[in-house]
């Protein structure tokens, strides 16, 4: 077999399952999620009661020191 025979979607295959085989493979390649959406964070993602909420923030103690 020639290397483009495999890359042909057959005639039968539904909108879903072709949705799904296009999200794994661009997913796969780092351009989108799993579920098809950007890579990248285009909203705030953690939000509390007083305000947005910095992620990642590593334990200092009153000094400014990292706490192991």
């Amino acid at each position: 077999m020639k290397g483009n025979e495999l890359e042909l979607v057959p005639a039968g295959t539904s909108d879903k399952d072709l949705r799904d085989e296009v999200n794994a493979r661009t997913a796969k390649a780092g351009y989108t999620t799993r579920y098809g959406e950007n890579r990248a964070a285009t909203k705030i993602m953690a939000v509390v009661n007083w305000g947005t909420a910095r992620l990642n923030v590593w334990p200092r103690d009153s000094r400014g020191n990292l706490i192991p």
